[in-house]
């Protein structure tokens, strides 16, 4: 039978190819002349009835006679059902049905007879679907036909349910399936990644927020709702799913949910009328629930009850979760039975189930699923709790608490503490959840009336106006604000604290001022504000300190940052996530602060954790600070292809909720990924790409912008632009030297810029900023940018003319960029390397550098390295040919691109030239044909063809042997 669903939710079937394809054997056998029994098992809404609409197209086109069968709940108990129902209806044009006679009822004797003269000729096949519905005598009958298979060109295919199948026949297909009789299909849950490619053919219309990152985080999570089945997926559609309300509401349409849920309140209603009304009574307390408390709402006998529990886990419509409770089969049932219930009931139950809930002291989070039913019939009840709940939540769940608050205000008279409270509460949520102009709107109007407001309440609506202001990148009227509310604050008594209200007025003050990269001012305003020589408990004291623990590591006083460092990592791992969950700043500038000190293990793990916290991307700002600082760290470690994809999600992030700084910040970071990873020939774009990087921030004097600025600089040096660095770390930030202008980063900095000075061929220039680079890394004393400074000074020793100099310099800074965790600087250096050691210690000596940085390169992915000492190869050929004044002409063009080739591609790459197929290849070199195709893949890319066509111009064809 065709599925209850509109056209929209037609198409081909998703991550089915597996049973797709054992139904076509199943088929093949029917085609030879041979029998089979399929069993198709799995919960409901899978899609058991579609693969069996499909094995029904593939019977049809092999010519063999199609009989279906469905079963329909209740054919086993009803009064007129004829006995054998399912198979009599499937053989309606069956020749011999008629000769039955009387009531036409089947036997397991006239029914196999039926099946042989079904199978005659072409052969026939009989598809049951919904088997576990089946009345007593179908079920005797397909038991036979499995324990005793029809011989002949016959297939039996069986739909069912196993929760709610009838245990003989559960038993004689296992059977079968022991001694291979029968063919058994599991039906699983879709995975997130198909139930996306269905949201995505059946949604008409953008999911939430209309970016493309927050697309795909709402159809995951739109999929995780479903549960992998299709059937609640198109349910939830139709409901208009908001991840807002879930999992308290299915969505904003309550009868479009009930529309496309009509198979399954079909089977609501033939349950009996305490079945129906405990199963209403458990969607109105929700999963999971407990006898007792249905017992209260539904208002029946405790015995009727458990009785009734007993027919809806036999229908599994409800399973049990230990002793004392049930749950719901999944939760979209849950609401399907909700709103199928009245809206009297729905009242009544929500309204009891409120009382019972608050007698015990529970939670207004919990409370408040009930609280939004009664609004409008007892809105003075409901309102307050939607508030508390909101506040208990905006730390974890702040979508959910711009949803209880915002349904709060409705109905809290205007003017007053309380309504501005709550106004408050609900643009921080709106600020967590990237909503920024709306929460400006709302904060905006608190501060129109901020006289008329205890001092406490005040410092909290300039908070959240500082804060939001500052994620639109206002920062002077951030500013301005944060000022206008420090002004307000109490004088602290001689040995006195603060209160917490005023300690996050200067935390937000403090953080404007350093995204706008005044550090110095910043750390002043804490230090004067707050004792940070105390243990910091709370939060908001732990946040504030790990702050001024990262302003420390910027400004480059590692000393005190590292002790302070520990102290914060202490204070921060022993926080429980609700808890941290009230700043999750703390992780970004922890995090931030562990990457200055190139503590990046512990950098990434704070980062990745504040991401957690954040929400699972609900804080928006935060989560674009944890992917800007995780891309980061994974640039600087290495892992390319990691911080190109951080990246990639951070930009688009920052694009959605409108921060032009943050999307250039992303931008640099994966142009300095990139230029490592696709090198040479992608050149002009990823050269483009951090132009666009520059023109985001240059207007800016921010953090951000600060930070943006040296990467692009870097990546125009390695692009071959040393002018270029050079404008852009000097006259891109109105003047401001870029470098100068974050010391924790100074060395390294001064030392691209040494480079570049020396590409340009200004020695002065190269001389001065490697004495500052080497002046900053003495202050810093950390080994990564104490490693910068030496190359640059080896670099300069080379250009002097001093190479003996310079290759003891490049040996020690590839060994400290080792030992820092940067393994792309270090085979940086050491091709940069390789013509101090040829013009000191030789031809070969130079050789084993470049083996060394090529090696590094290859397990880094960095064409870009391995490119450049393809280059230094050819270069110090060229030059060795000249000192042994040999006849040979010069290596080609040719030999100098395969020498960007390891072995193993080079052999591959002969192999293809002469002709072989990559499975001939991989049969001879003992590699699987897949590995090949990846070798050669590198090869098009490093030697710049796009197919093996190409390979005999440069290789030649006589590198193999050719197939024969």
């Amino acid at each position: 039978m065709p599925l209850i669903s509109p056209s929209r939710f037609d198409g081909p079937l998703v991550e089915r190819d597996a049973e797709v394809a054992r139904l076509e054997q199943v088929v093949s056998l029917l085609r030879s002349g041979r029998g089979a029994i399929l069993e198709i098992v799995g919960d409901p809404g899978l899609g058991k009835t579609s693969l069996l609409a499909v094995l029904a197209g593939m019977v049809a086109g092999s010519g063999a006679r199609l009989a279906r069968g469905h079963a329909i709940r209740g054919d086993a108990v009803r009064a007129d059902a004829v006995p054998g129902q399912i198979l009599r209806s499937a053989w309606e044009e069956h020749p011999d049905l008629a000769r039955l006679g009387g009531t036409g009822a089947l036997d397991p004797q006239s029914a196999r007879a039926l099946a042989t003269t079904w199978a005659d000729g072409a052969g026939g096949a009989v598809l049951l679907d919904d088997v576990q519905w089946c009345d007593p005598r179908s079920v005797e009958i397909a038991v036979r036909l499995v324990r005793n298979p029809v011989p002949g060109p016959f297939l039996l295919a069986l739909s069912h349910r196993p929760r709610q199948t009838n245990p003989a026949l559960l038993d004689a297909l296992d059977d079968g399936v022991r001694i291979g009789t029968v063919t058994r299909i599991v039906v699983p849950p879709l995975t997130p990644d198909a139930m996306c490619e269905l949201v995505g053919r059946w949604s008409g219309a953008p999911a939430a927020y209309g970016a493309a990152e927050q697309d795909e985080t709402h159809d995951r999570r739109l999929g995780d709702a479903a549960g992998g089945s299709p059937r609640n997926l198109r349910i939830l559609l139709a409901a208009g799913w908001d991840p807002v309300l879930w999992p308290f509401r299915a969505g904003g349409d309550p009868g479009g949910l009930v529309r496309e849920a009509a198979a399954l309140t079909s089977e609501l209603d033939l349950l009996s009328a305490d079945a129906g009304a405990v199963l209403r009574a458990a969607a109105i307390l929700g999963d999971p629930f407990r006898p007792e408390d249905v017992t209260e709402v539904c208002d029946l006998p405790a015995d009727r009850v458990l009785a009734a529990l007993g027919e809806l886990s036999q229908a599994d419509l409800v399973r049990q979760r230990g002793h004392s409770e049930f749950a719901f089969r999944d939760p979209v049932l849950g609401h399907v039975v909700h709103e199928h219930a009245s809206l009297s009931e729905q009242s009544v139950g929500h309204r009891r189930a409120l009382d019972l809930l608050a007698g015990r002291q529970t939670a207004a989070a919990v409370l408040a699923r009930h609280a939004e039913h009664l609004l409008g019939t007892d809105s003075g009840t409901a309102a307050p709790i939607l508030a508390r709940a909101a506040a208990e939540v905006v730390a974890r769940d702040p979508a959910a608490a711009a949803h209880w608050s915002g349904l709060a205000l409705d109905y809290i008279p205007h003017g007053g503490h309380a309504r501005a409270e709550v106004e408050i509460l609900r643009a921080r949520a709106l600020i967590a959840v990237g909503r920024l102009d709306e929460a400006r709107t709302l904060v905006h109007e608190v501060l129109g009336h901020v006289s008329e407001l205890p001092w406490q309440i005040a410092l909290r609506a300039y908070g959240a106006a500082a804060d939001v202001e500052r994620l639109l990148c206002r920062y002077s009227e951030a500013e301005a604000i944060a000022a206008t509310a420090l002004s307000l604050l109490p004088a602290r008594e001689e040995g006195g604290s603060l209160p917490l209200e005023a300690v996050m007025m200067v935390y937000e003050y403090a953080l404007v001022q350093s995204l706008r990269g005044d550090h110095i001012q910043a750390r002043e305003v804490i230090r004067n504000a707050v004792d940070t020589s105390a243990r910091p408990v709370h939060p908001t004291e732990i946040a504030i300190r790990c702050l001024e623990v990262c302003q420390d590591a910027y400004v480059g006083d590692v000393a005190v940052a590292l002790r302070g460092m520990q102290q914060c990592a202490a204070a921060v791992d022993a926080l429980a996530d609700p808890q941290a969950g009230q700043s999750p700043e703390m992780f970004v500038t922890l995090g931030t602060g562990e990457l200055y000190l190139e503590r990046f293990d512990d950098a990434a793990r704070h980062l990745q954790r504040g991401l957690k916290v954040a929400g699972g991307g609900a804080q928006l700002h935060v989560v674009l600070h944890g992917l800007l600082g995780l891309a980061a760290v994974e640039l600087f470690t290495g892992r390319l292809e990691t911080a190109t994809q951080w990246a990639v999600q951070a930009e688009k992030l920052a694009t959605a909720i409108g921060s032009q700084e943050g999307a250039g910040l992303a931008k640099a970071i994966r142009a300095s990924a990139t230029i490592w990873t696709r090198g040479q020939r992608d050149l002009p774009e990823i050269l483009a790409l951090a132009e666009s990087a520059i023109a985001d921030v240059e207007s800016d004097h921010s953090w951000w912008a600060l930070s943006a600025l040296g990467l692009a600089s870097q990546v125009q040096l390695l692009g071959g632009d040393p002018e270029g660095a050079l404008r852009t770390m000097l006259e891109r930030a109105d003047g401001q030297d870029v470098a100068a202008a974050q010391p924790a980063l100074e060395p390294s900095l001064k030392g691209v810029m040494a480079l570049a000075a020396l590409r340009c061929g200004d020695l002065p220039a190269a001389r001065r900023w490697t004495e500052e680079a080497e002046a900053a890394a003495a202050r810093l004393s950390l080994t990564g940018q104490t490693a910068s400074a030496i190359r640059a000074r080896a670099a300069l020793h080379l250009a002097d003319g001093h190479p003996d100099l310079a290759v003891d310099l490049f040996e020690r800074a590839a060994d400290r960029f080792d030992r820092a965790g940067a393994p792309i600087q270090r085979a940086w250096t050491q091709a940069m390397g390789a013509a101090a050691a040829d013009a000191a210690q030789g031809h070969d000596a130079a050789l084993v550098w470049l083996d060394a940085a090529s090696a590094a390169a290859d397990a880094l992915g960095a064409l870009w390295v391995r490119e450049d000492t393809a280059r230094a190869r050819a270069e110090l050929q060229t030059l060795q040919t000249g000192r042994t004044d040999t006849k040979q002409p010069p290596r080609s063009d040719a030999d100098a691109l395969l020498g960007m080739l390891s072995e193993r591609e080079r052999e591959i790459a002969e192999l293809a030239a002469a002709g072989l197929r990559s499975r001939e290849i991989a049969q001879r070199l003992f590699l699987s044909p897949r590995t090949v195709e990846a070798h050669l893949g590198r090869v098009y890319r490093r030697l710049g063809v796009s197919s093996r066509g190409e390979l005999p111009r440069i290789i030649g064809n006589g590198g193999g042997e050719a197939a024969d």
